[in-house]
């Protein structure tokens, strides 16, 4: 149902476990396990229009925001050049989870979220080879197998991460979903 430009929200708790999702990053956890690609694939599959692509944006902003100055306590930075590498990856999650169809959904959740965990690996390793981020290859073939190869180790778990939260967020978001609906048909009734 739409009126004008305004979309009728089709699942009314996804921007809420997006956002909560989100926030999760400010947590302590092990380096590249946070919900964040989680999120960003259930933005894309759950929030209409615009707002799936600046909430999670919105969100990594935000975080990143809150994090600069305890980052900087241990010399780490919240912005850097490869912030819009790693943004830009999250947007693609985000056009990914567009494309998950109804139908064999732990299937196309599971495989959406180890797709979008792969490229985050290829393209923000693909940056790292090119611009340094404080560690420098060779400029050539060899010198970039050798960046994919040492960033090996730090694949698995965020992978797994990412597989594990995708999976919690559009199962949690089903459930809210079918209880509200349920609570719904019972008050018409």
């Amino acid at each position: 149902m739409e009126s004008g430009n305004n979309k009728e929200i089709k699942h009314p708790f996804a921007i809420v476990l997006a956002v909560t999702a989100g926030l999760l990053r400010l947590v302590p956890h092990y380096p590249g396990c946070t919900p964040i690609g989680a999120m960003t694939l259930f933005s894309g599959n759950k929030i209409n229009g615009l707002s799936s692509w600046l909430i999670p944006i919105g969100v990594m902003f935000i975080t990143d925001l809150l994090l600069y100055f305890p980052l900087e306590q241990i010399s780490l930075k919240a912005f850097s050049w490869m912030t819009p590498v790693i943004y830009g990856c999250f947007l693609l999650n985000v056009a990914i989870g567009r494309l998950i169809t109804p139908g064999n959904l732990v299937l196309k959740i599971s495989l959406s979220s180890v797709l979008g965990s792969t490229l985050f690996f290829i393209f923000t390793n693909f940056a790292v080879w090119l611009g340094g981020d404080g560690i420098v290859y060779p400029r050539n073939f060899g010198g970039l197998l050798l960046c994919y190869e040492m960033a090996i180790p730090f694949y698995s778990y965020p992978m797994l991460t990412d597989l594990f939260f995708t999976l919690g967020i559009f199962g949690l978001n089903g459930l809210l979903e079918q209880v509200f609906s349920t609570s719904k048909a019972q008050v018409k009734s």
